[in-house]
């Protein structure tokens, strides 16, 4: 197939979109080391100039990527809120979701050299789905107590509940290594919430 695309094919309507949904399957198949802006490019249609175009690299096109992750996860994790009926078990019950329906891209999220510091917008996805967290552990103890925690307290829960829910991801993701079942998200981090919750 031709490198050149006939003009038609760049009707997109949302072009950047495309070529982020396009990089969103390929990690999703074969991880990051699958995803060249190339191939992306082909999957979108476009020309394989548009990538490079539109994010200057592919450090750039995984930046967009994560972002992204956060979003749906941010998404994910309001289902899982819904469905709980209450949002401290939803929140980590969201994450576990979303992290085991994507492995791949839930690896490419904790990527440390992602340039986070560099996007604002995967700052603000990534400050969005864990200020879920954080606004239902405050808004529990609140109900609880009847004041809000100290901030310091508050992040030390967070950190708390999100490291509990992320181990889980982690092993659920990596079954393989274990030589035991392990049990439900919920029956894990049920007992976990009145300690969240202790003074």
């Amino acid at each position: 197939m031709s490198d050149s695309c006939p003009s038609s094919r760049y009707h997109h309507g949302d072009l950047p979109g495309a070529l982020r949904r396009a990089a969103w399957d390929m990690v999703g198949e074969a991880g990051v080391r699958g995803l060249s802006l190339r191939e992306c490019a082909r999957r979108a249609g476009v020309s394989h100039a548009a990538p490079a175009h539109h994010f200057g690299s592919l450090e750039g096109l995984l930046i967009e990527v994560a972002a992204d992750g956060y979003e749906r996860m941010a998404v994910i994790m309001d289902e899982e809120i819904e469905r709980a009926g209450d949002r401290l078990p939803g929140c980590g019950l969201g994450y576990i979701r979303f992290a085991t329906t994507h492995p791949q891209q839930f690896r490419l999220m904790l990527g440390t050299d992602r340039g986070a510091g560099e996007s604002p917008r995967l700052r603000e996805a990534a400050s969005a789905a864990l200020g879920r967290l954080r606004e239902a552990i405050r808004d529990a103890w609140i109900a609880r107590h009847g004041q809000s925690p100290d901030d310091v307290f508050l992040e030390e829960r967070t950190a708390l509940a999100w490291s509990a829910a992320h181990g889980y991801a982690l092993l659920s993701i990596d079954r393989q290594l274990l030589t035991t079942s392990l049990p439900s998200a919920w029956r894990v981090l049920s007992p976990l919430i009145e300690t969240l919750l202790r003074p």
